[in-house]
């Protein structure tokens, strides 16, 4: 009997996993499809029956990302798509928002993705001060373009660094800069963290703009800017050439309340909100 490669696409909730990517002993976003696909639907016997486009790290909340799975084609023929949201949709927790699902090729995988977008809320970052528009554009302008991105990623043996930057443009929301967008093809582990963190070491004067374009054009000289908290980033799209675009409003992004002393956390609250409201839009309820 042959097989159907259903694409799903979906968010979750950063604060409430371990990260996307399965990992023994602790709750994982691919754990837990594995674990609705394998145990609870009874649709596969594969051992990894369940590959996303991007991994996230804990903290990290996802608007949108994507995977697949391999079913029966006679199984899917007699649930369909509606079927499928169902099921799966009344066994995923809250902390997962079921996007859609669509049959695509055989070959088709997650990882093969026209762009990635990231977007960085740094005005939740400490000691941020909100820069000059100009400034700011044009020290996002140096993340561009095609590098070896050694100096802006934790490494992994056997895997290179040399990733395209499309675009990094300043997040502006109610006419206030609130962070970045970046986008590109494919990003290498943590490097958006590790570029949040150069820029804020720019604009607070920690470091010259010029270590940091050293540490860009220099891969084979260690020069470490640090790694920015996973809490104010987020996995916003994930665009694919078989699958339909999805667009939503831009959010409404309310400005940090720094009279309160919890006032990352009320920040922390609001990343949360911003996702809530994306899913309602994305679907249609909102």
């Amino acid at each position: 009997m042959g097989k159907a490669r259903i694409a799903f696409r979906f968010g979750h909730y950063g604060d409430c996993f371990h990260g996307s990517q399965v990992q023994p002993d602790v709750q994982t976003v691919q754990g837990t499809f594995m674990h609705v696909f394998k145990k609870k639907l009874k649709w596969t016997n594969e051992r990894m029956p369940v590959a996303f486009a991007s991994r996230t790290d804990a903290g990290v909340h996802v608007r949108l990302n994507g995977g697949f799975i391999d079913l029966e084609q006679e199984r899917w023929k007699a649930m369909g798509a509606v079927g499928f949201m169902k099921a799966v949709g009344h066994q995923i927790p809250e902390s997962i928002s079921l996007i859609d699902v669509h049959e695509v090729g055989g070959n088709w995988s997650p990882r093969r993705a026209l762009y990635r977008t990231y977007r960085y809320r740094m005005e939740c970052m400490e000691k941020w001060v909100e820069p000059n528009l100009e400034d700011f554009t044009n020290l996002c302008s140096q993340f561009v373009g095609k590098h070896d991105w050694a100096n802006f990623c934790r490494t992994e043996t056997g895997r290179s660094t040399i990733r395209v930057v499309e675009s990094c443009r300043p997040w502006i929301s109610n006419e206030r800069i609130v962070g970045f967008e970046i986008v590109g093809e494919a990003f290498v582990w943590n490097q958006v963290r590790r570029i949040a963190n150069a820029m804020l070491s720019v604009i607070t004067g920690y470091k010259d703009l010029e270590l940091v374009i050293k540490a860009r054009d220099n891969p084979d000289v260690e020069i470490d800017l640090g790694l920015a908290e996973a809490d104010w980033l987020i996995l916003w799209s994930v665009e694919w050439e078989e699958l339909p675009d999805l667009k939503s409003e831009e959010p409404d992004i309310p400005v940090p309340d720094k009279s309160s002393s919890r006032w990352q956390e009320i920040c922390r609250q609001q990343q949360k909100e911003i996702i809530i409201r994306q899913f309602d839009i994305i679907q249609g309820r909102y």
